[in-house]
């Protein structure tokens, strides 16, 4: 219910403000960043991420924007029981034990199991700032907004085999990689950032963010009870050209 009336509290501050029959195109940004979570969720130990993404923001009045962005950010997990966790069954009631009859039958075969995860975030954000000019060529933005964080979840197990044979001197090596099914979702979120911005000249900053997202909990919906962390850090890097 909270996160309901969040939501709908910050749309109709965009809407009682009448924002959107003064907007003027003002900037368009392309930044990197870099992620890294502050409390993870379901056994995961180590996560971080990298990526980019552009926003586009309109002037409202003369301090305010509207921005709206889009991303992508290629995260790398590590997870206790990472297999078990994802509950792959055709791996725990078939191939398993296919593995253990294999390698027990035959003393010169050996295999290197290592189970890879990794996840694909796309945000899709709307926000409002300020934008505040001090000195001559820097600026400070501040910033606050909410947003879908559409997500997809990959796990394969990467599988070394190899087979002596002593005779000939010679190890016969061959790898796969074996894929389980993936794991979707878009859970809501909200975030805050605050942003600084060095102008070099009239149409172009430069510029740098630290941001905090939190993820709303919602046991059961929006793919969130698969969703590896609770919030996260972010630093980014702008290019953003002048309208």
């Amino acid at each position: 219910m909270r996160n309901k009336i969040l939501i709908t509290t910050l749309l109709s501050i965009f809407l009682h403000l009448n924002l959107f029959s003064q907007l003027k195109l003002s900037s368009i940004s392309f930044y990197t960043d870099y992620s890294y979570p502050v409390k993870k969720r379901l056994l995961v130990n180590k996560i971080d991420g990298v990526g980019g993404g552009i926003s586009i923001s309109f002037s409202a009045f003369e301090f305010l924007e509207l921005s709206f962005t889009g991303g992508y950010t290629l995260f790398s997990l590590q997870q206790e029981n990472a297999i078990q966790q994802w509950n792959w069954r055709f791996y725990t009631e078939r191939y398993a034990a296919i593995i253990r009859d294999n390698l027990r039958a035959d003393s010169s075969l050996a295999a290197y199991l290592n189970p890879v995860q990794k996840m694909d975030l796309m945000p899709i954000q709307f926000s409002i700032s300020g934008n505040f000019k001090f000195l001559k060529y820097f600026s400070l933005k501040p910033q606050i907004g909410a947003g879908i964080y559409f997500y997809t979840r990959r796990l394969y197990l990467e599988e070394i085999w190899r087979k002596k044979f002593d005779d000939l001197n010679y190890t016969f090596e061959y790898s796969y990689r074996n894929f389980a099914s993936n794991k979707y979702g878009n859970p809501l979120g909200v975030f805050s950032l605050i942003e600084f911005n060095y102008q070099p000249s009239e149409i172009i900053t430069i510029g740098t963010a630290f941001g905090y997202n939190y993820f709303f909990r919602t046991p059961g919906k929006f793919g969130y009870d698969q969703f590896p962390v609770n919030d996260y850090l972010n630093f980014k890097i702008y290019l953003t050209f002048l309208y």
